[in-house]
């Protein structure tokens, strides 16, 4: 394996997420497109409330892809 070879990555940063959007929610819109391994919301440490982005894992690299491919950019509640 040639050292300039990289792992594939399996999880995807998500921006803007609102306050109110709960891991539940992210799990429910990204799990249609694979299996999810981990969906982790980051919280302020101080307020306790969401920083406004968060990531999810795929288990396999080509459901991360055609969630990305299908969600990017897309507006949802």
């Amino acid at each position: 394996m040639s050292r300039y070879l990289r792992p594939l990555n399996t999880s995807l940063f998500v921006r803007n997420v609102a306050d109110d959007t709960r891991f539940e929610d992210l799990r429910l819109e990204f799990g249609r497109y694979g299996p999810i391994v981990d969906v982790y919301v980051p919280l302020n440490f101080y307020t306790r409330r969401p920083r406004g982005f968060a990531y999810v894992q795929f288990e396999d690299v080509r459901d991360a892809e055609d969630a990305l491919h299908n969600l990017d950019r897309k507006r949802w509640l």
